[in-house]
């Protein structure tokens, strides 16, 4: 089968970035799928590496927000049926208009309940045409039941075309050899961009009283968003306090050490579509401390490695960092058992494609 693949985030980082690699990888590498990648020219090595033998062309894509949105919405299905795909896979917010199948990836809708954590343009333009595209699809992958219920509530239509295919694990994760981030031992993790919705204000409301305490550090991972200025903010003062360590830019060694060393990850967030850091940091058997989010209760699934808190709470959150001990890692080799694999995720993503070819 030739898919064409609408590929804007592959080579960004945060969660969507990730997804689109390890999609990408994983399809390239089953060996009965031919890809046709549309991504922003300064992406062409990446796209490359990870296509391999399946890569039949790389489509360049503007490299904007605005003018790569309109053109994934009105060029795209064209420009990637002339490189040869009988269906288009959007794997952030968008589909193309028109006759070809699609194929939509929904991490989440909080470009829509949430639009206004977002920046000017995108608040502006991008619910209607997610709205758009979720509409247009002729079928939905949403990364968790959580998300499926979600789109649900906003369009009952939406929900009944949708086939929920969790994420998997990070192979790279486990590849990768672990560097250690200088000057740090016993530290609890926040994985995650620095936006509103990520909730690390409860985290920062308390953590002068848990460094008094005699609490551990706190290291920060993620890059600020849109409206994160005030809390890069806190984060920097505590920086200057000497309490806390911010990485803007950590690759796969450096979040791997910090998995395996972390006495316990905080992840306070309002609103998740998956959760992936709470999966990769029980993969290396970090403690987790997580809000009662439905999509990290999904994820969690009942591990005892996983503690539940109201993410408002924050005597609650307080007391659960001091009541960690450090923790002595043990070595890793690769992901559980149990965890799911990137390549059972493109076998569900595949399963759809073969169902929507046989209608064409």
């Amino acid at each position: 089968m030739r898919i064409g693949l609408l590929a804007d985030s592959v080579d960004r980082p945060g969660g969507i970035g990730r997804y689109t690699r390890e999609l990408l990888g994983a399809l390239a590498r089953r060996g009965d799928v031919r890809l046709a990648v549309a991504a922003p020219a300064a992406a062409a090595g990446i796209v490359a590496r990870l296509g391999g033998d399946a890569l039949d062309a790389h489509v360049t894509m503007p490299a904007s927000q605005l003018t790569s949105g309109l053109w994934a919405r009105r060029s795209s299905g064209r420009a990637l049926q002339a490189a040869g795909a009988e269906l288009v896979h959007g794997t952030k917010h968008l589909v193309p208009r028109g006759p070809v199948p699609t194929v939509l990836t929904v991490h989440d809708v909080l470009t829509i309940t949430r639009a206004r954590d977002n920046a000017l343009v995108k608040r502006l333009v991008l619910p209607t045409q997610y709205r758009h595209s979720l509409t247009d699809a002729s079928r939905l992958v949403a990364v968790s039941r959580a998300t499926r219920d979600r789109l649900e509530r906003l369009d009952a239509s939406w929900a009944a075309k949708t086939v929920v295919v969790p994420s998997g694990v990070s192979r790279d994760l486990f590849d990768a050899a672990p560097t250690p981030l200088p000057g740090v031992s016993d530290f609890a993790l926040a994985v995650g961009d620095v936006i509103p919705r990520k909730n690390l204000d409860v985290v920062l409301d308390v953590w002068p009283t848990i460094a008094a305490g005699g609490g551990p550090h706190l290291v920060v991972i993620g890059q600020p968003g849109p409206h994160g200025e005030p809390i890069a903010a806190r984060i920097g003062e505590l920086v200057a306090a000497g309490t806390a360590t911010w990485v803007q830019d950590a690759d796969d060694a450096r979040l791997r050490w910090c998995y395996e060393h972390a006495r316990v990850v905080l992840l306070p967030s309002l609103e998740e579509g998956f959760g992936l850091p709470l999966v990769e940091a029980r993969a290396f058997g970090a403690p987790v401390l997580a809000s009662r989010d439905p999509a990290l209760v999904e994820v969690a699934a009942g591990d005892p490695g996983v503690t539940h808190l109201d993410a408002h709470d924050r005597r609650a959150w307080r007391e659960a960092v001091l009541a960690t001990t450090p923790r002595l890692p043990a070595p890793v080799v690769g992901p559980p058992p149990a965890m799911r694999t990137w390549e059972e995720h493109a076998e569900g993503v595949v399963a759809v494609y073969r169902e929507l070819l046989a209608r064409a």
